[in-house]
């Protein structure tokens, strides 16, 4: 019966969004109370005279500054330990994290051990942890990843090349930071990763069967943006309007799937960047396609409405027509930016096909993807990504 199942969304986050945004950053650390804040970030926005940028308005709300700038772009479990003790060494009561989703990871991951001991290999899973995380502002200067809002931390091990998630209702920042400005300096091809996995981010929250009316209007809002951004913000960079809307649509995507989850996709992504080091946006961009032809069938309805907010235009098709347009929109956006088409071409070795699909399998995405999935049909998109 229609609106008999019980929906919860929630979104813990204060956003402040805006050209100029970033100037709010010491008022809303000391709303915090921090004292000591330490910006997780990397040595090649350090270079980029990002970090100067963020570390002015903490100074000037007289709020202590250290940097740990030893970020790279898959967080590993001996980076987070490296960083807590940073953390304990400068008796450090915020954490502001800046960069992508790998830098954000990172914080965190440090927020997470900050307060709760062991390993952070303790906490695979799902609501591992029971003490508060340290408090965290996200500034992101990709708009991609959605970390700022979601409830996830993507880890590596470097031990197992194995790559894991940390998931709970605790971890999200309390803040968020989104100024365009930001990630208007990004390398193109950063940018490329970031705003592919920003759509697969809103189309396997969209088709998720955890999927709720808040969660598909965030999504497909997000998609629509995109649509219309995405080729203009990788074009030129200093289109301010284009890069706000892209951090718009990641963030909105963002908080779509943190309440969703996703999908076959992003449970197939994680293991070339482990394996590989494939940017998890590229591995995104590889796949998206194939895991969506796989999954028209489960729900082709929302896979034309999909097409529809891409501008396709699906009058008069069936469903399953309309839905397969929604396939070739993605490879036309993805061909026009200049993404990847193949795992090939990225370094994976085919070999490792049924070890990524065995460890993709592990994934708790999975079991909310639209259409029940195998291991023989999580090989076979990987051989098709091929």
């Amino acid at each position: 019966m229609a609106g008999a199942t019980v929906t919860r969304f929630y979104i813990p986050t204060k956003i402040v969004r805006g050209i100029g945004a970033l100037e709010q950053l010491g008022a809303e650390a000391k709303a915090l109370k921090a004292r000591r804040a330490l910006i997780v970030t990397d040595k090649n926005l350090v270079n980029a005279g990002l970090i100067g940028k963020v570390e002015g308005p903490l100074r000037s709300a007289g709020i202590g500054v250290g940097i740990f700038d030893e970020g790279i772009p898959d967080p590993t479990v001996k980076l987070v330990e490296r960083g807590l003790e940073v953390v304990k060494k400068g008796d450090f009561d915020l954490l502001v994290g800046v960069g992508g989703g790998s830098n954000i990871d990172a914080a965190k991951g440090i927020a997470v051990l900050a307060n709760n001991p062991g390993s952070i290999c303790d906490y695979e899973g799902s609501e591992k942890f029971s003490n508060p995380p340290m408090p965290i502002i996200a500034i992101p200067t990709t708009a991609g990843t959605g970390s700022e809002v979601t409830y996830s931390c993507v880890m590596t091990d470097t031990d197992r090349d194995y790559k894991f998630v940390v998931w709970s209702s605790l971890i999200p920042p309390k803040v968020a930071i989104l100024d365009p400005e930001m990630p208007a300096t990004g390398p193109v091809m950063v940018r490329v990763g970031a705003g592919m996995d920003a759509l697969t981010h809103a189309i396997e929250s969209y088709v998720s069967k955890n999927a709720n009316p808040y969660s598909e209007s965030l999504a497909l809002s997000a998609i629509s943006l995109i649509s219309e951004n995405f080729r203009m913000s990788i074009a030129d960079a200093r289109n301010l309007e284009a890069m706000s809307n892209m951090q718009l649509a990641a963030n909105m995507a963002g908080m779509a799937f943190t309440n969703t989850r996703l999908g076959v996709i992003h449970a197939l992504a994680l293991p070339p960047s482990a394996l590989f080091h494939v940017p998890h946006g590229i591995a995104n961009a590889i796949l998206l396609p194939h895991g969506m032809e796989f999954n028209l069938i489960a729900n082709p309805g929302k896979f034309a409405e999909i097409a529809r907010a891409m501008g396709e235009n699906v009058d008069g098709l069936t469903s399953m027509e309309a839905a397969n347009l929604a396939v070739d929109a993605v490879i036309d956006l993805a061909s026009d930016i200049g993404a990847p088409q193949t795992l090939e071409s990225v370094g994976v070795k085919e070999e490792s096909i049924p070890r990524m699909a065995e460890d993709g399998m592990k994934s708790g995405h999975i079991p909310v993807n639209p259409r029940q999935v195998t291991m023989e049909d999580a090989i076979r998109i990987l051989e098709k990504a091929y």
